[in-house]
């Protein structure tokens, strides 16, 4: 199991290869401007379990009607954290 960290937006091309590379027992993680991912389809680019964090999305203006995915504030994401043994950063 790996935690892998997204930050950066859809026109990132090593955030793809992040995404794509996610397995079914990985969380992926959308901080930043990584949340606009959102947006995409994530079921076609992993099978990996996604999250948004909740702070980062709400800030870009959007509510929470808007989230395709899991949304978790970071508290939630520190568990995250200290579950997972490996990190993708």
């Amino acid at each position: 199991m790996a935690l892998i960290l997204i930050k950066f937006g859809i026109d990132h091309p090593i955030e793809k290869l992040k995404i794509k590379s996610a397995k079914k027992e990985d969380s992926v993680v959308f901080i930043q401007d990584g949340i606009y991912w959102n947006f995409e389809n994530l079921s076609e680019l992993t099978t990996g379990k996604t999250y948004l964090i909740k702070e980062d999305f709400f800030a870009r203006g959007y509510t929470e009607e808007e989230a395709n995915t899991n949304l978790i504030n970071y508290h939630e994401f520190i568990d995250l954290i200290e579950k997972e043994s490996k990190f993708i950063g």
